[in-house]
């Protein structure tokens, strides 16, 4: 089993970058990419995006068997992170990594953004909110759409995908 996180981010990068020829929708057609891999023009709302980009990268999905995808099944299938964690020393902040998911709002949520980078104690993420998304935004940028929840799902499979030209690091 290999790891598609850097495959779920570089997923989000390769959207973000062609966020001209994407358009927000939380019609119908925003489930139109699922298994159109990197496929533009691309629709889709917060939630499709999040588990779309997984998807492609061949990670298992953030909804789990539900085959229903919102914020709000993403925020009871994901595992909870919590932030602040005592060790010996007292209090000390449990770092997300990047693939992990941030939800805004209480149950069921009003969005989620996926981490693309720690960003020095504010989390920079990729977003698909709105139209002309998705954008490089910070968790402290979303702050007004309520209280923060950080989760993390599976991320491991057997086949790892990246978006077409991607040049992996080594």
């Amino acid at each position: 089993m290999r790891d598609s996180s850097a495959a779920i981010v570089a997923g989000a990068f390769y959207l973000q970058e062609r966020h001209d020829r994407c358009t927000y929708s939380e019609g119908s057609q925003r489930a139109s990419a699922f298994n159109r891999p990197f496929v533009l023009p691309y629709v889709s709302d917060c939630s499709t995006f999040f588990e779309n980009i997984y998807h492609w990268a061949g990670a298992p999905s953030p909804a789990g068997n539900s085959g229903i995808v919102y914020t709000g099944t993403e925020l009871t299938t994901g595992r909870h992170i919590e932030l602040f964690r005592i060790n010996g020393r007292g209090m000390t902040i449990e770092e997300v990594r990047p693939s992990d998911g941030v939800v805004f709002g209480k149950y069921p949520g009003v969005h989620i953004a996926v981490i693309v980078a720690l960003g020095n104690g504010d989390p920079v993420c990729i977003s698909m909110g709105r139209q002309g998304d998705p954008s490089i935004v910070t968790v402290s940028q979303m702050a007004s759409l309520g209280e923060q929840t950080y989760l993390r799902f599976d991320t491991m499979t057997r086949k790892v995908h990246y978006p077409p030209g991607h040049r992996r690091l080594r």
